[in-house]
């Protein structure tokens, strides 16, 4: 499951980079983060977990969102001033 997580953040960021427009990104933003993306399905997934690798899984996604919506929010800006 974390290398999954570590997978779907990796590519992520990687298409986000690529972005040239505030369409393309927020379809990227939608793809990862959005009602049926990749990271919401994982979190989806935690029901099958034990109980003790719930906190663990939890925190990585939050994470991997966190760092995510910081990348967003740095290529929307610059693309924004270009």
């Amino acid at each position: 499951m974390k290398e999954k997580i570590e997978q779907i953040k990796k590519s992520s960021i990687e298409e986000i980079k690529k972005s040239e427009t505030q369409k393309e990104l927020a379809e990227t933003k939608v793809k990862y983060l959005g009602k049926k993306g990749e990271l919401t399905l994982v979190l989806r997934e935690m029901g099958k977990l034990t109980p003790e690798e719930r906190p663990i899984v939890g925190k990585l996604v939050n994470e991997a969102k966190s760092e995510v919506e910081a990348k967003l929010e740095e290529v929307g800006t610059a693309i924004k001033t270009k």
